[in-house]
């Protein structure tokens, strides 16, 4: 019996002298600080997925480890944030700025939770704060919030002015440059949209919003043969997108409005009289402009020089010495970016003399 208590408590005493594993929670050489950031990692990593209930473990555990690094306090304010408790996620951004008042980041973050709070000039006095942090790295997206702050409630000179400082600092940002573009538009200044459309248009794809810019700004204009064309762009290229399906019904509404009119003039007309020409208030809007692949096809066959003879000869143009892609677009009236697209090319300096160059999308060529 004396010789099983000795054995015992030698065990018990080699249990307790044993050292723990160094990642483990009470060892010596637990890093809290890592181990809270890697929290924070992971929590983040949830919340993106969707996935709350484990990021909001995971902050909590953040939390728990390092209840004063500033970055656990920063991420359980973009949970709460990001689940509409506002109340708590202030709680969290005002410790996280207590904690390391200094942090741009931070400090841009509460900038836009306060803007979309509707408490425009507190935004502002915290975007501020980011800007005049010379070590601060995110000028163009703090100058880009504060345009969105101030465009949502109204003041677009301000807006346009904060969008071109971000471009100051940033000149390709494609999001200010879509942004500037849109408030230009909104402020019927149209050719400096147009201006700002062709910048972004050399920095992003061509997508549906940015086609619809381009027939908004023509338009404005007064070139609706050219809007039209952006219009049928749309549709090509775009079918299923919310614009186009817009632009169809847009397209549509005027032409049945078109029918009525020629309806109720022809009952005007004598027979026994020379015909005479209808008010211009009376007279019927001009139809719809040719599609941008006729317009190509009929300045092909006008204009170019092809060497073939055969019928697909107006669906492409072959480069001749010294021509560049500007001046080829021009000659057909064809965006730049629709040659790009239609030939895959990934920069307008990518043609050579001799290649051909095709002047419909891949859909309207015959094989």
């Amino acid at each position: 019996m004396r010789l099983g208590v000795i054995a015992l408590v030698v065990f018990l005493t080699g249990c307790v002298s044993q050292s723990l594993p160094d990642n483990f929670p009470g060892s010596d050489n637990f890093d809290m600080q890592e181990a809270a950031k890697s929290r924070i990692s992971l929590g983040l990593t949830y919340l993106t997925n969707g996935n709350y209930p484990q990021a909001k473990m995971n902050l909590d555990k953040a939390l728990e480890f390092a209840p004063r690094l500033a970055d656990t306090h920063y991420a359980l304010a973009y949970y709460y944030q990001t689940v509409e408790e506002a109340g708590r996620a202030e709680e969290f951004y005002n410790n996280a700025l207590k904690l390391d008042p200094r942090n741009a980041d931070i400090a841009n973050s509460y900038g836009t939770f306060l803007c979309q709070q509707g408490r425009y000039k507190d935004a502002t006095e915290y975007f501020l704060k980011a800007i005049n942090n010379k070590s601060y790295a995110g000028f163009a997206e703090t100058y880009e919030n504060m345009a969105l702050c101030a465009r949502g409630q109204g003041a677009n000179d301000d807006a346009i002015e904060y969008l071109q400082n971000a471009l100051n600092h940033q000149p390709t940002r494609a999001k200010s440059l879509f942004l500037l573009t849109e408030l230009y538009i909104d402020t019927q200044q149209w050719d400096k949209a147009q201006q700002t459309l062709r910048k972004y248009d050399k920095v992003a794809r061509v997508s549906p919003e940015s086609i619809g810019m381009a027939m908004d700004i023509a338009e404005g204009k007064g070139d609706l043969a050219t809007a039209h064309s952006y219009g049928e762009m749309l549709i090509t290229m775009y079918p299923d997108s919310a614009l186009a399906k817009a632009y169809s019904k847009k397209r549509a509404e005027q032409s049945d409005r078109e029918q009525k009119m020629i309806r109720r003039a022809k009952p005007r007309a004598n027979h026994n009289a020379p015909a005479q020409a209808l008010d211009e208030t009376e007279l019927p809007s001009p139809g719809p402009a040719p599609e941008p692949a006729q317009v190509a096809i009929a300045s092909v066959k006008k204009k170019s020089t092809l060497n073939s003879d055969n019928d697909r000869k107006s669906l492409y143009h072959v480069v001749e010495w010294s021509e560049n892609l500007y001046r080829i677009s021009v000659k057909y009236n064809i965006k730049m970016t629709s040659l790009q697209s239609w030939n895959n090319l990934r920069d307008a300096g990518d043609i050579h003399t001799g290649m051909k160059l095709w002047l419909v999308p891949p859909e309207q060529r015959n094989n």
